[in-house]
């Protein structure tokens, strides 16, 4: 995995935290549904609640991706500038 130098200090959103969210849900998902194939969800949730979870987790990957494919990097993301 990349790392990736970032000011935690800066209170606006950048395009590294659009990848970062979409990523990390894209990664969810796929917690999700492994745990659905192998039937070892938790007990506090069915089967039923387990696939609908999965679909929201889905669909807020695809909303995320969608913003990230849309927008276009700022210079201050573009981690070759200056160097």
């Amino acid at each position: 995995m990349k790392v990736i130098d970032n000011e935690t200090g800066t209170a606006k959103l950048t395009h590294r935290d659009l990848a970062l969210a979409a990523y990390s849900l894209a990664e969810l998902h796929n917690v999700y549904v492994h745990a659905l194939d192998e039937e070892s969800y938790n007990e506090e949730m069915n089967k039923e609640q387990m696939e609908e979870t999965i679909e929201h987790i889905r669909i807020a990957h695809v909303k995320f991706d969608t913003i990230l494919q849309s927008v276009k990097p700022s210079e201050d993301d573009d981690p070759t500038d200056g160097e």
